[in-house]
Formats: C-alpha cells, structure tokens, sequence
C-alpha cells in the first residue's frame, strides 16, 4: 500500500511569467527604458534619483507603462538609499554594502531589459511607497 501524499504545505509553484502590455508604443518603451538606465547617467551629473524622477513626472500622464516602471524605479532606488544607510551603521552592514552596490546596477540593468521587452518588472527588496 502506498502512503499517500501529504495534505499540509503548500504545492511548489513557479514564477509567473512576465506580465506584457501588448501593442506598445516604441516611444514608450524607448521612455521606459530611459528611466531604468538614467542613474547611470546621472552619477556624473546629479544625484541618482533625479533623472528618473523627473521624466516620470513629466510623461506618467501619457502611458500607464511608463508610470508603472517610473514609479518602480523611483521606489527602487529610495530603498536602495535606505538599505545603503542601514548596511553603514552596523559592521555586518559594511561587509555586505559592497553587495548592494553591485546588486543595484544590475537591477537596474534587468529593469531596462524588461522595459525594452515591453514587459513589467518589479525590483527585489523594494519598499514600494510611491504608488
């Protein structure tokens, strides 16, 4: 007699695929995709949420895909700032800081992709506050 399956747990599930907005405007994308990569720009010229900021605000109005990934990256990196402030007071911390500022530009990188792919993307360890 065989033993039957366990009912407690859960099932192993998946990662979902990519949600996609169809039909995109390539201008869109192309805006999408600036928001992701603009930080990088923006280390030598002004502080790395600024640039993004900034084209968020002047074209979520026009594309609910440009808002979503504006806001997703305006979130990401305010918690990377957070997270960075957090790592620095404490020793661990420091050991681990390097980490993060490897993790963030290639984050950044996999959200520019996404956005180029017409696709969404959610950043890991974001505090989503602006929504």
């Amino acid at each position: 007699m065989s033993n039957p399956e366990p009912t407690f747990g859960r099932p192993v599930q998946y990662p979902a695929p990519r949600l996609r907005h169809e039909g995109l405007d390539a201008n869109h994308k192309n805006l999408a995709v600036l928001i992701h990569v603009a930080p990088f720009a923006a280390l030598v010229l002004a502080p790395l949420i600024i640039a993004p900021l900034f084209l968020w605000l002047i074209k979520k109005d026009e594309s609910s895909f440009v808002d979503d990934h504006g806001r997703e990256a305006i979130n990401f990196l305010i918690s990377s700032v957070i997270w960075a402030f957090g790592l620095s007071i404490t020793v661990v911390g420091l050991i681990a800081l390097p980490v993060l500022v490897v993790l963030v530009p290639v984050n950044m990188i996999r959200g520019a992709v996404a956005a180029s792919n017409g696709e969404y993307f959610r950043y890991p360890f974001t505090i989503r506050m602006i929504s």
